[in-house]
């Protein structure tokens, strides 16, 4: 018997942070490919204008003022109905419920959301790059952040005061929009009547701790002195939100169709001194900082459908994250986050069994070029405009994004799978037999997981993808696209390839966790698949005297990891502040590095542009790219600027030398954005992806060119030779 399902898409909303109060909406097509029925030249990725629903253009980056806009997640129900049994792509009709559709007869008269967002990273524990998620297997957890705070994870006022929370909050057609602060009351849905909170425990840094770092744009970071009205006592908590740091994770809105769309934090970051308002908080690490808290978060989005006959439906829920921000909006990775959750569906939680059963592929399988493989290929063309590459790099990158379902796979430059580094440890490649270990000529060149979950140097494909690109060498593929997602899966399948896959270490929008099916609801209940497992949050349980939220989620801990995730337990295992680690992953030599080489590779060139064409220097009379520059750049990035152990090492180039410059500087990075929304007057080629709206230097008198690979990291190698 066929029934309806309904359902939130995306399953996963990525919002990101930005400086400013206005926003653009998250992008809803795949990066680098056609956006669908749009015949036009702009590809995919670009977020969209809220007022039109159209494409931003550069000039729509920053707001009037110059600040960085925010990226807000929007969010839709979906109907399926006709559904006889789960099944991806679900097979049922699809259609979008918004306030006036008509639905079965009915009228859709108000739709009521909630969502809960939180950020646990100070409390959680340290990201261990060394083992990923192994360190978390036979019961075994990583080192406490803030052990000073205690040494007990569950402890109440540990977590009172590292845990950052504003409650649920609610929004409709009425009441159409709410703030994550402490201003507000915190409210939820119980059987589609909002319920509101009044005591619900709401904690912000600003609340517990005595004197707090907040870093202010044009500070003297190298200087040994840091005045002492640049740190915020707690009596002066009063002041204006700019005075208080971090006092809101962001909003909550309903547009006239009653979508939601979810904005979060401001990309701010504050630290807390222990003993003394006299020294500047240390960022002394990339990944793990103790007394720091930033403004990402995530958790849970539900909503309830009304109906003008007075009945009620409600859906399977999505989640929200607040994370990074994207200056390289149209670029594709290589190995996405939808790459990565797809592969565990289709291999641990038999998503496809006509592709993948009883731990096997099937053989006759046949994947669709435009669905499962030319990603891939259009990916590796993008990397030449985040990742400085020698000219015979360049002309073999755009080689690969030139092959067409048409061409004979043995006589591409690829020569079918020769060069594609296997995903499967301890093996060799087909190369010449070269080690997979080992780097050119083999692709993906990025890096790889550093931790025994990954246990590898380089980037590969995943299983699944490497799978696809078997059958596609063997001839065993079909032309076009067979795989007919509805206008909801897209979305899941758009938000997620937005986003950066492995190398987790931890990564920039989520980390090891989207490979962890326990991390999801059961996709045949009818949920789907890619969907997070809400933990049951009784908020009629509140005690104004201690924090709601828990310790949370624990992965391959069996007696938790079940139970489903509460609001921050997706973010907790990133970066803290994420600008350390942004500033930090330009490129590196390998980790695990047996070979002892000393060869510099790129860590995640997509979202973490490391040289880009500026748009101010092209030259649209010529057809040569301009000379490339690093995307961070300008004062605190020249070697020997700030630091007598600089060893003009070139493996300190295209960054901040003190972490903390980024957290006051992550809004003046440029944007790489496509020559066809390039609105400064010039035409640009429609192939040329430029960067734009920097607000850094141009200027750069000691630091050399990008070297093309190899880079050698070492003396000598970071500055111009005279």
């Amino acid at each position: 018997m066929s029934k309806t399902l309904f359902k939130i898409h995306p399953a996963i909303g990525i919002a990101r942070v930005g400086n400013s109060e206005e926003y653009y909406l998250a992008p809803e097509s795949i990066a680098a490919l056609p956006q669908p029925g749009k015949p036009q030249k702009t590809t995919g990725g670009l977020p969209l204008d809220p007022a039109t629903d159209k494409v931003i253009t550069s000039s729509q980056l920053r707001d009037k003022h110059g600040a960085f806009k925010r990226q807000a997640a929007r969010f839709r129900v979906f109907a399926y109905t006709g559904v006889e049994q789960p099944s991806y792509p679900e097979q049922g009709e699809c259609q979008e419920l918004t306030v006036g559709a008509c639905f079965e007869g009915k009228t859709v008269i108000n739709i009521k959301w909630c969502v809960h967002l939180a950020n646990k990273k100070s409390a959680w524990f340290v990201n261990d790059d060394d083992h990923g998620v192994v360190a978390y297997e036979n019961g075994n957890v990583p080192v406490l952040r803030n052990l000073s705070e205690g040494l007990d994870p569950y402890n109440e006022t540990r977590l009172s005061r590292l845990v950052i929370d504003a409650g649920p909050r609610v929004v409709d057609r009425e009441n159409t929009q709410a703030e994550f602060d402490n201003s507000e009351v915190a409210a939820y849905l119980k059987d589609g009547n909002k319920v509101e909170v009044a005591d619900y425990p709401k904690s912000f840094p600003y609340m517990h701790f005595d004197y707090l770092d907040i870093p202010k744009k044009n500070e003297q970071v190298h200087s040994a002195q840091f005045k002492i009205e640049d740190v915020v006592e707690r009596s002066d908590m009063h002041k204006p939100r700019t005075a208080c740091g971090i006092t809101s994770l962001g909003e909550l809105h309903t547009d006239d169709k009653g979508r939601l769309i979810v904005a979060g934090g401001y990309g701010k970051a504050v630290g807390w001194r222990l003993d003394s308002k006299d020294k500047p908080v240390p960022i002394e690490g990339p990944v793990n900082n103790d007394q720091w808290f930033d403004d990402t978060s995530d958790g849970p989005v539900t909503a309830v459908v009304e109906f003008d006959d007075g009945s009620i439906e409600e859906v399977f829920g999505g989640w929200a994250v607040v994370t990074d921000p994207s200056y390289a909006p149209q670029t594709l990775n290589v190995v996405s986050l939808f790459d990565e959750a797809y592969d565990t569906f289709v291999r641990k939680l038999n998503l496809q069994p006509e592709l993948y059963h009883d731990g096997k592929f099937n053989p006759d399988y046949k994947p669709a070029f435009d669905d499962h493989i030319r990603p891939i290929f259009k990916a590796t063309g993008q990397q030449l405009w985040n990742a400085y590459l020698p000219e015979i790099a360049i002309q073999a990158h755009k080689s690969v994004d030139a092959i067409t379902a048409e061409d004979d796979p043995d006589s591409t430059i690829l020569a079918g799978l020769a060069y594609i580094r296997q995903p499967n440890p301890g093996t060799e490649a087909t190369w010449r037999s070269q080690s997979i270990d080992e780097g050119a000529p083999l692709m993906p060149l990025a890096l790889g997981d550093s931790s025994a979950a990954g246990g590898k140097p380089f980037l590969t494909p995943t299983i699944t993808q490497y799978q696809f690109l078997h059958s596609w060498s063997n001839h065993n593929y079909v032309h076009g696209s067979t795989q007919k997602l509805s206008e909801g899966e897209y979305l899941d399948r758009a938000t997620l390839q937005n986003c950066l896959g492995g190398r987790f270490s931890p990564g920039i929008d989520m980390t090891w966790i989207i490979r962890e099916p326990a991390m999801y609801q059961d996709w045949l209940t009818g949920a789907g698949p890619f969907r997070i497992k809400h933990k049951p949050l009784n908020y009629t349980n509140v005690h104004t005297d201690k924090p709601f939220l828990g310790l949370g989620w624990i992965p391959q801990h069996e007696d938790v990891e079940h139970l489903g995730l509460e609001p921050g337990d997706a973010t907790k295992f990133m970066a803290l502040p994420w600008h350390a680690d942004y500033n930090s992953c330009a490129i590196h030599q390998t980790s695990p590095n047996e070979l002892n080489s000393e060869t510099l590779y790129w860590s995640w060139p997509a979202q973490r542009p490391v040289t880009v064409y500026v748009a101010e220097d092209y030259d649209i009379s010529s057809d040569e790219l301009p000379a490339p520059r690093y995307s961070v750049r300008g004062p605190g990035t020249y070697p020997q600027e700030n630091s007598p152990q600089d060893k003009h090492d070139l493996a300190n180039a295209g960054r901040f030398w003190e972490y903390r410059e980024m957290l006051t500087k992550w809004d003046d990075i440029g944007v790489v954005v496509q020559g066809t929304v390039i609105d400064d007057g010039k035409p640009y080629p429609d192939e040329v992806y430029l960067e734009v709206e920097s607000r850094l230097s141009n200027y750069e008198p000691e630091l050399a060119d990008p070297t093309p690979w190899p880079m050698i990291g070492g003396n000598g190698t970071a500055t111009k030779k005279k």
